[in-house]
């Protein structure tokens, strides 16, 4: 009768391989009541503690630049604009220790670069990294859900261009937070909504932790890579949708490329052209259980 586990002297040496390493204790099953933390750390990572400008130079350039356009005409335009985009950081900061209070939670990094914001907040337990999602405001967000194309990523498989370079502006500033001795006990979480949950997507599989990561939550997230690179993806991933969420439908998948592809073939002169582009695009999938919010 056959052995269940090991038939040979190499399989059992690889089971001995695997054994002799530490094994994870802390990633966690899904849970409603963490589900609906992540939620509130979301939620919170939208807000403004990031400066409008990011130095004195920039806020110049902008005002040099506005100066020489401004006359009685545009006046009322240009103060609807400013109360527009216009806050104060150093205020919103305070607003978000206040809410994490609420959690008891403390704030313990805040990380703006080039577009991408994420917090990193702790409790007794553990800690909590969320990503900031896209801002109507934010260019720098547009052009990262926009650039849809894949490419290769350094380990393997194919990932989302966008989502990829928006990550790397983070990427080692988190992990060189994350190695300090102060988290090394503590368990990680990574959460965020729509292009944070991509981008937290991106960071369970790309971070590493001494404390181990627990999971990973995204809401109303896109689909990030395809399935090589999600296969050896090592964190749970929890992906709550809403059914009628078209975010989550984007980047189409393979099946809705294939139709519009076979489509396209029946367009005269150009249906090749389009079938080639489309080919480019046709490799995402969802990652991680799903879970619907509402269903449809």
């Amino acid at each position: 009768m056959a052995n269940v586990l090991a038939n040979s002297e190499i399989e059992l040496n690889q089971i001995t391989t695997l054994l002799d390493k530490n094994i994870p204790a802390h990633r966690q099953a899904y849970s409603d009541r963490t589900a609906w933390i992540m939620a509130c750390m979301s939620e919170l990572a939208y807000i403004r503690f990031n400066p409008l400008f990011s130095d004195d130079k920039q806020k110049e350039y902008f005002l040099d630049n506005v100066s020489k356009l401004i006359n009685e005409s545009r006046k009322k335009s240009l103060l609807k604009l400013i109360d527009l985009v216009g806050y104060d950081s150093q205020k919103e900061e305070e607003k978000l220790r206040s809410e994490l209070d609420t959690l008891r939670f403390r704030l313990c990094k805040k990380f703006d670069e080039n577009g991408t914001q994420a917090i990193l907040a702790s409790n007794d337990t553990f800690i909590v990294l969320a990503f900031r999602g896209t801002e109507a405001m934010s260019i720098k967000d547009i052009k990262a859900d926009a650039k849809a194309k894949p490419t290769k990523c350094e380990t393997k498989g194919q990932i989302h261009s966008g989502f990829k370079q928006a990550y790397e502006e983070v990427a080692l500033k988190i992990q060189k937070e994350l190695n300090k001795d102060e988290y090394k006990d503590m368990s990680l979480f990574i959460t965020g909504h729509s292009l944070g949950g991509a981008l937290a997507t991106v960071a369970a599989k790309k971070l590493t932790h001494k404390g181990d990561i627990a999971a990973c939550y995204t809401f109303g997230a896109p689909r990030v890579a395809d399935e090589e690179w999600i296969a050896d993806m090592k964190t749970p991933v929890y992906r709550l949708v809403n059914a009628a969420d078209c975010v989550t439908m984007l980047p189409p998948g393979t099946e809705i490329i294939t139709v519009i592809s076979w489509g396209a073939k029946f367009i005269p002169w150009v249906g090749e052209t389009i079938r080639s582009f489309l080919s480019k695009y046709g490799v995402y999938i969802h990652c991680g259980n799903m879970r619907y919010l509402t269903n449809c």
